[in-house]
């Protein structure tokens, strides 16, 4: 799903909102102060591999991997 992460320039609360379309990132408003003036912060995304097994993979021995996958 696309979630996005943004910055209210105006009162500096930061944010999530799904967007399904871009159109929605475009009229983004504070939901605190309700501004319109947000940008978009660069944020990290997990996901899982559904076609894979982690079962005898070197990433599940791994001390570093997280049980079911997600980083």
């Amino acid at each position: 799903m696309p979630i996005y992460e943004f910055k209210c320039k105006k009162c500096g609360n930061v944010f999530e909102c799904l967007c399904l379309r871009s159109k929605d990132r475009d009229q983004m408003r504070c939901p605190l102060c309700g501004c319109k003036d947000t940008e978009a912060l660069l944020s990290t995304f997990s996901s899982v591999d559904s076609g894979n097994s982690l079962k005898g993979s070197s990433r599940a021995s791994s001390p570093c991997s997280s049980p079911g996958g997600f980083s």
